[in-house]
């Protein structure tokens, strides 16, 4: 590696409408109807994130958010630790962990009460 670019595997959803057919509750809290505040992408990853972001600023009907805070707060422990395995060149431990991401993920479109 040089001194000032540092060289990481990388991970990028693939298709990222498969994410809103994959979990279509969680796609809908996250980009509701009407609002542009998506990101430009809309990945897996991004997802996580963007939920987090609408939970802290109160955009989410506090009885929905209260179900969903739970499972949200290890799916974001789990991209913590997808990143760091990325980072650290471990592939093995990121592809385990991508998986694990997406179970929670199915887990919380089941707490978001609509499955």
């Amino acid at each position: 590696m040089g001194k000032l670019l540092q060289v990481r595997v990388s991970a990028a959803t693939t298709d990222p409408g498969k994410v809103d057919d994959a979990w279509p509750i969680l796609s809908h809290l996250a980009y509701p109807p009407g609002h542009d505040y998506a990101p430009a992408r809309r990945g897996v990853l991004e997802l996580v994130d963007t939920l987090r972001a609408r939970l802290a600023a109160g955009e989410v009907s506090p009885n929905v958010a209260e179900r969903v805070a739970p499972g949200l707060a290890k799916a974001e422990s789990l991209v913590e630790r997808f990143n760091e395995a990325l980072a650290a060149w471990k592939p093995e431990a990121a592809q385990r962990l991508s998986e694990e991401i997406e179970e929670a993920l199915d887990d919380l479109e089941d707490q978001a009460g609509y499955r």
